[in-house]
Parts: C-alpha cells; structure tokens; sequence
C-alpha cells in the first residue's frame, strides 16, 4: 500500500497500545470489559490483536459463565455471525467449545470481522 493510500484510509487507535493505524492494518476482536461484564468491540494493531484473542480463549476456557457465553454469542451476531448450537439451546460446554474454536478461526485467519461504520452521517447542509 502506498503512503498516498494509507493517507486516506480512516485510522484507528489500537484499544491496547494506543498506536494509530489504518483500517486496513486494524484487526477488530472481542474483548471483555470487566465493568460492563461483556464482550465489546476492541480495535488492535498487529502487534496486540492475537495476545487479546489469547487472553479471551483463556478467560472462556477457564470458565463456565452462561453470561460470558451469551455476550460472547450475541458479540458475534453483532457480525452476522451465528451460532447455531447456542440458538437452539445447547449445554453450555457444547457452545463454549465452539466459540473456542471461533477464536481460533479469528487468529488463523479464516474469520476477520469487519471495523464497520465508526460514526453517524453528518450532515454539512443545516437548512
């Protein structure tokens, strides 16, 4: 990517290390928010991204907490991504190990979500 595009790419600061990158170097994983007890969106730079996923297997892996697990459900149907074990009602392990295995699709690779829209429309006309 040349320096021209890079400039017009939005920019992102890294949710971990503060350093500002471009959308396109900008990996979008979850991360628990321990005062919001769920799962939130986290903007990291390639240097913070797969440490955050493996601190989110981690925390899923030592636990059992159907809350973590909805909010960890209903953070991946935020990006149209469903899982169906956990809609019909499985047990919690079944689930669980399945968004285990969600993690690990994130950090190879096969699933990279999208930074999305940022901020609403702003509307320069105010008549």
């Amino acid at each position: 990517m040349s320096d021209e595009n890079a400039a017009e790419e939005r920019q992102f600061a890294c949710s971990r290390c503060f350093a500002i990158v471009p959308e396109s170097h900008i990996h979008v994983v979850p991360g628990f928010h321990p005062t919001l007890g769920a799962y939130v969106t986290s903007y990291r730079c390639a240097d913070c991204w797969r440490p955050t996923l493996d601190e989110t297997a981690a925390r899923l892996a030592a636990r059992l907490d159907e809350d973590e697990i909805v909010s960890f459900c209903e953070f991946l149907e935020r990006y149209n991504i469903f899982v169906h074990e956990f809609r019909r009602g499985d047990p919690l392990p079944v689930v669980r190990d399945i968004l285990l295995q969600t993690i690990a699709m994130m950090k190879d690779g096969r699933i990279r979500l999208p930074a999305g829209d940022t901020a609403a429309e702003i509307d320069d006309d105010p008549s």
